[in-house]
């Protein structure tokens, strides 16, 4: 679990990856500003720090240093697991964004397979919305 305290640079981690393609989709800031930060409860102040973040000026390197290392290693896959589903609220992983989300598992240490996995998993409860959809 991402702690309190930290939602601020997880967030600013996220548009650092989905925004590697040149721009943040509406889709993809509504699944941070609302879906996820609704869920977990983030703080409005928080969300609009998210939506100021320059994320073009952004190194993750920095951004990932400034969660300790036993901090981080808690909450790493998670990460990842939020920036493919936040890069993919638009209805495209761009390739960009691929390559960031691998970029920023190496930082973290996370083998490529699980990355693989992961976007695996992403892929099928997105099927599995679309056929909840379709049948209902």
């Amino acid at each position: 679990m991402v702690p309190k305290n930290k939602w601020r640079e997880y967030g600013y981690a996220l548009l650092t990856i989905a925004g590697s393609d040149g721009m943040v989709s509406d889709p993809e800031l509504e699944w941070l500003t609302l879906d996820m930060a609704r869920e977990v409860g983030v703080d409005e102040e928080i969300v609009a720090d998210w939506e100021e973040f320059d994320f073009e000026s952004a190194e993750l390197d920095e951004l990932f240093n400034s969660f300790n290392s036993s901090t981080l290693a808690g909450f790493n896959t998670l990460l990842i697991y939020d920036a493919i589903r936040m890069s993919s609220a638009d209805g495209e992983y761009a390739l960009e964004e691929k390559e960031q989300v691998h970029e920023a598992a190496r930082i973290l240490h996370i083998a490529p397979e699980v990355v693989i996995a992961i976007e695996a998993l992403v892929d099928l409860e997105q099927a599995a919305n679309k056929l909840r959809l379709t049948i209902l």
